[in-house]
């Protein structure tokens, strides 16, 4: 017997509330002998409606003993007794409250169980939608994001093919015979791409920094990330007049003048 599903059937209120045939109600009975679940449900029930009888002043309290307990004595009784004449069993309900309170009273129960479950659902629904709602902002951001990062390659791919860029690839110097770079110049369009083809991590420490060489001398470009991966495209501020690009090994941050005896790569931009 699946005596969650019996409990939850409803039976046992209406038990309480003397609305079952007799031979339900005697089989309500068999069970709340044989299974304590079942006896203790049906004076949960009798506890509740007793007390809403009472706050709501409809009615004088139930007597002291509980409908339960005095059915299942009788029960007990009628085991070693012969049974009881039509007449005896109808007085054992004689100080019943009045059916109509109790009705009333099983309603209200199952109204707050309505309103609890159905705001119980409201709410979940609500946090599914504040969930789906900051979902959406994240892709609106994702998909802005590669928005932005297609047209950057874009316009990056557009200086690559342009006939007027140069590729001046940095070659190793003394102090880094291996290590390679490449410049994208473009001098009509006035831009400048970076690319690392071969730079071993620095030092701890220390850090890459890109020259651009001019009339005026060395021109800061600005760091580079001590992570930068090898292949990676960057934008450079781009300078008019530029003779050749370098890149040394100077203190972390970098500094205003570059320290030629740490060049590690140079090359120059040609006609």
């Amino acid at each position: 017997m699946d005596l969650t599903a019996y409990i939850n059937s409803g039976v046992l209120e209406l038990y309480v509330l003397d609305r079952l045939s007799p031979d339900e109600r005697r089989a309500v009975e068999r069970y709340a002998e044989a299974y304590p679940e079942v006896r203790n449900e049906l004076r949960e029930i009798e506890r509740a409606l007793e007390e809403y009888v009472v706050l709501q002043g409809q009615a004088a309290p139930p007597p002291a003993a509980p409908v339960l307990d005095r059915v299942l004595d009788q029960v007990r009784g009628e085991r070693a007794e012969t049974a009881l004449p039509a007449g005896k069993v109808s007085q054992a309900k004689s100080g019943s409250s009045p059916v109509l309170v109790w009705a009333l009273a099983i309603a209200l129960i199952l109204a707050v169980a309505a309103v609890a479950y159905l705001l119980s659902q409201s709410q979940q629904r609500g946090e599914a939608l504040s969930q789906s709602e900051q979902r959406l902002i994240t892709l609106q951001a994702d998909c802005e994001e590669i928005r932005e990062q297609n047209q950057d390659n874009l316009q990056q791919l557009a200086v690559l093919s342009d006939a007027e860029t140069r590729n001046i690839v940095l070659a190793g110097s003394e102090n880094a015979p291996d290590s390679r770079a490449v410049v994208f110049y473009n001098p009509v369009a006035g831009q400048t791409l970076f690319s690392p083809a071969n730079l071993p991590a620095p030092p701890a420490g220390k850090q890459y920094q890109l020259w651009a060489i001019d009339a005026n001398g060395p021109q800061d470009l600005g760091v580079l990330d001590r992570n930068i991966a090898s292949g990676s495209l960057l934008d450079v501020a781009y300078l008019p007049g530029v003779a050749a690009f370098a890149i040394t090994l100077e203190d972390e941050g970098g500094k205003p003048q570059p320290d030629l005896s740490q060049l590690q790569v140079i090359g120059e931009v040609g006609t």
